[in-house]
């Protein structure tokens, strides 16, 4: 619904959207996660955006995107109705092993307490739990010094919950200035 169709990311720091110095802080979709990969829109190759995306499961699993439903649909269907096929299988688990390696990266530079996970990586996260949790852990330092949860979003539409979060932020910090104008 909302025409993107990358990678994006969120980071909450005692219950605040952290939005950086310019409102673009956790671009995650442009962490390379494959240094000879994919082309990426943003001038770079092998970035998360465009390998662990929805078109790169179709893509590596050679199927071409159909006309019917988005590509997430598409993707998610795929992995639902087709995942004992063997080139499925192995399409969804190189995507979770490079999403597994964007995620360490995360989880060594911030320390989160979770990582919550929609979308597309969402139904990886569902299909083969053990495989993504285990690629964290060893790429990452506080990984196997104990874990990060990673979760699953509990819901739809997520993007659309985060923007309108970030619009309600003003409010939610005063409530009082806000009703008044100020």
């Amino acid at each position: 619904a909302t025409g993107h169709r990358g990678v994006g990311g969120a980071l909450v720091l005692d219950g605040r959207l952290h939005t950086g110095s310019s409102g673009l802080a956790l671009e995650v979709g442009h962490l390379t996660v494959n240094p000879e990969g994919r082309p990426c829109h943003c001038g770079s190759r092998g970035c998360l955006d465009v390998e662990a995306d929805p078109l790169a499961l179709l893509t590596t699993a050679g199927r071409e995107p159909g006309p019917e439903g988005s590509l997430l649909q598409q993707a998610n269907e795929l992995i639902r109705d087709e995942y004992a096929d063997p080139v499925v299988r192995t399409a969804a688990e190189a995507l979770i092993d490079r999403l597994g390696l964007g995620l360490a990266g995360l989880v060594n530079i911030l320390n989160p307490d979770r990582i919550i996970l929609g979308g597309l990586h969402r139904t990886l996260l569902d299909t083969d739990p053990e495989r993504l949790r285990a690629v964290v852990t060893d790429r990452s330092l506080w990984g196997r010094s104990g874990g990060v949860p990673i979760l699953a979003c509990s819901l739809d539409h997520n993007s659309l919950v985060g923007a309108a979060e970030l619009a309600w932020q003003p409010v939610l910090d005063d409530p009082l200035a806000a009703l008044s104008g100020g």
